[in-house]
């Protein structure tokens, strides 16, 4: 009975904490919720993902997730935008050749799996139905990317026949390919995939990118 009422009593006082801090501190407990919803979306997609487990882990109340970001669904939607906020810059073309961008992309992957795990499920659960408002905040770090390749062209490191949009396209398709299908990779590299494996593909796939890019000789 003791244990029983000690527990209640530190449950009840870990709620109390979450509900001072984010009083205390607003934007101390939406970045607490954003990391822990990070975590629990890439784990389990938004279908699996449970709000208090994520408020368990930001130290806050379910009622403060509701507040601040809306529904779970709405959650999910965005901590994504707010991933690509934070993020996007170093999933973006820079001044680098696009075969060198794609293998720093394919490394931040790897590093940082949950980008790619969030969208999976999210593509799962909803398609291509983001809502407007999350729709456009994406669009905007893919037109960025879009004129990178069309500065590109304009240099002249990229074929200018080339559609930038299918070019990226083909470029993500290659890049994620490893990630997004594991199994996949499996039944084509065998039973035990190394990350020798991984670093060979990455040179695979810039030189694809390096030979599909090639502008034409000029006369």
């Amino acid at each position: 009975m003791g244990a029983v009422q000690s527990n209640c009593q530190t449950k009840w006082f870990d709620c109390l904490v979450g509900m001072v801090g984010g009083m205390a501190d607003p934007e101390a407990t939406k970045r607490r919720i954003f990391e822990a919803a990070v975590a629990e979306f890439a784990e389990y997609g938004p279908a699996g993902a449970r709000v208090d487990r994520i408020a368990a882990k930001a130290r806050a109340n379910k009622e403060s997730i509701y507040r601040y970001f809306g529904t779970k669904d709405e959650l999910l939607r965005r901590v994504i935008d707010r991933y690509l906020d934070e993020q996007g810059e170093q999933m973006e073309p820079q001044e680098e050749e696009l075969a060198e961008y794609a293998t720093n992309l394919s490394k931040f992957h790897a590093a940082h799996p949950e980008f790619l795990r969030m969208s999976l499920w999210e593509a799962l659960e909803f398609g291509s139905d983001v809502g407007e408002g999350s729709l456009e905040h994406r669009r905007q770090h893919y037109e960025e990317k879009l004129a990178s390749v069309a500065r590109q062209q304009r240099d002249g490191l990229i074929d200018p026949a080339l559609d930038p949009r299918h070019l990226l396209a083909v470029v993500f398709g290659m890049v994620n390919y490893w990630r997004m299908l594991p199994q996949m990779v499996r039944l084509l590299f065998g039973a035990e995939v190394t990350e020798a494996d991984a670093e060979r593909y990455r040179e695979f796939v810039a030189e694809c990118i390096r030979r599909i890019t090639e502008p034409p000789e000029q006369d």
